[in-house]
């Protein structure tokens, strides 16, 4: 019965994902976490000083290096940026 059940929800899905392809979406989302981070703030140091963040974190979210989701979500609150709207455009 759960075969049946996790076959239909999930018959939509694509394989998984290859580490190229996680690595290129990484590299999106830090591309974009600097795009908006640069509005207010020129370089990434000045940003994690602020707002109390290790540097070495922001670099690595930056630069699409793994890093936590809880991070990304404290990064975004502060530039008050919901998960939604980051999130569009990324595949």
């Amino acid at each position: 019965m759960y075969f049946i059940y996790f076959s239909v929800k999930y018959q939509g899905m694509s394989k998984k994902p290859t580490s190229e392809e996680i690595s290129q979406i990484l590299k999106e989302i830090g591309a974009k976490v600097r795009t908006h981070r640069k509005v207010p703030f020129k370089n990434y140091e000045d940003f994690a000083k602020v707002f109390e963040f290790n540097k070495v974190t922001i670099s690595r979210l930056e630069n699409g290096e793994n890093f936590t989701m809880s991070s990304l979500i404290q990064v975004l609150r502060v530039l008050d940026i919901s998960l939604e709207d980051f999130f569009t455009g990324i595949k």
